[in-house]
């Protein structure tokens, strides 16, 4: 869980300190859209 915590903590520190590729972002925005629309379903 410690390795697990670690890993998140450099990959977070890494995502803000280089610019996204645009593949990146791409499936960025189709995640946060889905979970969006997912949100607005079960909210009804």
């Amino acid at each position: 869980m410690l390795i697990l915590t670690v890993g998140l903590v450099i990959g977070i520190l890494i995502g803000w300190s280089w610019p996204q590729p645009p593949w990146a972002r791409d499936m960025q925005s189709r995640f946060v859209r889905f979970i969006r629309s997912s949100n607005n379903r079960l909210d009804r």
